[in-house]
């Protein structure tokens, strides 16, 4: 099961690359610079429709909210 975290922009993520969601279809995005997300040109996902992320971690790699 995926661990969403609601997406709340006083409170913004570690820089780090997650899924993220609009509620609808979800893609893969970087959080950098503690400012923006960064998503592919195609994504189907607006990023000022971003509601949720969720970190990627690899199998044995350890997150704070996996």
């Amino acid at each position: 099961m995926i661990h969403w975290i609601k997406y709340d922009l006083a409170n913004p993520p570690k820089d780090y690359t997650y899924i993220v969601t609009n509620g609808r279809h979800w893609e893969k995005a970087a959080w950098l610079k503690g400012q923006w997300w960064i998503l592919n040109n195609a994504s189907t996902v607006n990023v000022k429709d971003i509601t949720h992320y969720a970190h990627i971690n690899l199998p044995g790699e350890e997150t704070d909210n996996a």
